[in-house]
């Protein structure tokens, strides 16, 4: 994993930057003197070259017009033309019809017959520069109308020229560099500021969440291992563990999906917002707010202590319960809140975060608001974790079986119905209950998945069931996420279309808690069934905190009473009261009520007495799989209580 302080930092770049830019413009230096020289060394031979043409027609004319000898007259001519510098190495030959003159001075003899030579293999020209063993000399030559002058001198045109505009070419140079240097160095600068921001805001990417604008879990990661001292390459010696404390608050809002499947994803990016912005308000500086994804923030507390971090922690749940605008609607949620304390329940920011994230699931399936981290915990949630890695494959094993538990007429025991209860037949855990893999499958989000599961096995089975002449509808257990899934009229459709079962022969049962706080966005869903002819039952009656407005609305045609009221409803007044409004209410209605969790006889004989004419429990028959259960309806279609 790339470290963040990589992304922030690069003064290594910033350097080789510069050391480029420098080369640059040293090389930009560099080329601008020798330019310069090749130059000036060019104009200087050119120079020197049109002043031998210059002394070449001197001597031509002088010695054409005058009357003395063509020795004694040239003499007197090259004392004159070359007497300024007498270290300049001269050769002059002067050819006529019948004469020749020949003058050199700082040139051997032995070296005139080679520069003549080489002179007569240069190109076709009158003037030009030669390179021999002796030196590099310049050559002119002038054909008059009497005369021929050749004219060779040592090339001191580089030397003179440079002598005068060295000292100017130097300073000229030195400011280029400078020049140079100082683009160099405010280019880098530049170039270097900008690639900085452009790290910061690849950090800021790469570390933070893009909707609430919180760190995001590499940031929590990255700042667990520098202030728990977790080294790349070596761990922290216990001493200097000691040394840190602090507290990690795993925070997981309990009813957002359910908010983003009724109100849209837009109005779960608002809740989430609002939630990090009031969380975010709560805590200290020094205490930083994570967004780990979907709904879940973490809180890490340096040097907090286990007693502070349970006040801290309600304060938040406090938060977290507070209704939230959202489309001009009050919305609220709760949160579960999981504490971890370093080092007294993890030793490492990986294990902190699992172990907070154990407390969480803990406080999650207790509703207790928020839970500290307790070690036996941890097995559980370990185990929890594998069992919801392995849902897919158990989908498509097909390793959860139907079971079946007969709901009874209370007058004669007879059958008149079935309720479908999910067993998953684990290849090392055995059967599992409902209990142990429901909201592991909720929280998966393979809830709708699983629903039409079920759905389908459970149409099967009536239509094997109606092929054998056997006639009792199945209930089934629906969520309202299931409801929220929309295609799932169609597929229940389709399904009793192709296996020829009426859609009478189907129930749903639906939670009443749940139901309610999601009446508005699934009623649609409910009139769809209602209209195919599915029949509606409200689950675990009285168990819910809805309004009675909400259950008349569902137009239900089953109420099932919850078992907490009949377990004790003969020594309980309270339990018998609400037993008595539910029937009251059922006729009303005009629904049929189902008394669940019956045990015994003397529960049985009260409810019968009251007015219930249906139920279900173990003094009848205990779920059962869907063989027995057939066997059951063929050849025990009553059941006599013993």
């Amino acid at each position: 994993m790339v470290q963040i302080a990589e992304l922030t930092k690069d003064r290594s770049f910033r350097n080789r930057l510069i050391l480029a830019c420098i080369s640059v413009a040293l090389f930009v230096s560099v080329t601008y003197v020798v330019v310069s020289y090749r130059l000036t060394s060019e104009l200087g031979v050119k120079t020197e070259l049109n002043a031998m043409n210059l002394q070449a027609r001197i001597i031509h004319n002088e010695l054409a017009n005058s009357g003395k000898s063509l020795d004694e007259r040239a003499m007197e001519l090259a004392r004159i033309l070359f007497a300024e510098n007498q270290d300049l190495a001269v050769f002059v030959r002067v050819t006529g019809h019948d004469a020749s003159w020949e003058y050199a001075n700082k040139i051997p003899s032995s070296s005139v017959p080679e520069l003549l030579n080489a002179i007569s293999q240069q190109p076709q020209d009158s003037q030009g520069q030669v390179t021999t063993a002796t030196g590099d000399f310049l050559w002119h030559d002038y054909q008059g109308q009497q005369y021929r002058v050749q004219l060779i001198q040592s090339n001191t045109a580089l030397e003179r020229t440079m002598s005068m505009v060295a000292k100017r070419l130097s300073i000229v140079s030195l400011i280029v560099f400078w020049i140079a240097i100082w683009l160099a160095l405010t280019l880098s600068s530049f170039i270097a500021k900008r690639v900085q921001q452009k790290n910061d805001a690849l950090a800021k990417i790469a570390t933070h969440d893009t909707l609430t604008g919180l760190p995001n879990r590499l940031f929590l990661l990255d700042l667990l291992k520098r202030e728990l001292g977790e080294a790349a390459d070596k761990p922290r010696p216990d001493t200097a563990r000691q040394e840190t404390e602090g507290c990690l608050f795993v925070i997981d809002l309990d009813k957002f999906k359910v908010v983003n499947d009724s109100f849209g994803h837009t109005a779960g990016d608002t809740l989430l917002v609002e939630v990090g912005r009031r969380l975010k308000s709560l805590l200290a500086d020094s205490q930083v707010l994570v967004r780990m994804g979907g709904d879940e923030f973490i809180v890490w507390a340096s040097g907090m202590q286990i007693d502070t971090a349970k006040a801290l922690a309600e304060k938040m749940v406090e938060i977290c319960n507070a209704p939230v605008m959202i489309n001009h609607l009050a919305v609220q949620t709760g949160a579960s809140i999981g504490i971890a304390h370093y080092p007294t329940h993890a030793g490492s920011g990986e294990m902190l975060i699992v172990s907070a994230d154990t407390a969480m699931y803990k406080a999650k399936q207790q509703h207790s608001g928020a839970v500290i981290f307790d070690e036996p915990d941890s097995e559980k949630y370990k185990a929890s974790l594998r069992l919801r890695t392995e849902l897919a494959q158990a989908l498509e094993r097909e390793e959860f079986r139907l079971y079946y538990q007969p709901k009874v007429a209370l007058a004669t025991g007879e059958i008149t119905g079935v309720e479908a209860l999910s067993r998953w037949h684990h290849p090392e855990e055995g059967i599992l209950p409902p209990g142990a893999f429901i909201a592991l499958i909720e929280d998966s989000g393979r809830i709708q998945e699983f629903g039409r599961y079920v759905i389908r096995h459970s149409i099967r089975q009536l239509a094997e069931w109606q092929k054998s002449g056997i006639h009792v509808p199945i209930a089934i257990n629906l969520s309202p996420y299931n409801l929220l899934d929309p295609g799932l009229i169609d597929f229940i459709s389709e399904q009793l279309d192709a296996n020829g079962v009426e859609a009478q022969q189907l129930e749903i049962e639906l939670t009443e808690n749940e139901t309610s706080q999601n009446i508005n966005s699934i009623q649609q869903r409910l009139e769809s069934l209602k209209q195919l002819g599915v029949l509606l039952a409200i689950d675990d009656f009285g168990t819910g905190m809805s309004s009675l407005a909400y259950i008349a609305e569902l137009d239900v045609d089953i109420i099932k009473i919850d078992r907490t009221f009949i377990f004790d409803m003969h020594d309980n007044h309270k339990h018998q009261a609400i037993v008595a409004t539910a029937l009251t209410l059922s006729k009303s209605f005009r629904s049929k009520v189902v008394a669940e969790g019956i045990e015994n006889r003397e529960q049985a004989a009260m409810l019968v007495e009251m007015g219930c004419d249906y139920g279900q429990g173990y003094l009848y028959a205990k779920p059962v799989p869907s063989e027995q259960m057939t066997d059951m309806l063929r050849e025990n279609p009553c059941l006599q209580l013993a």
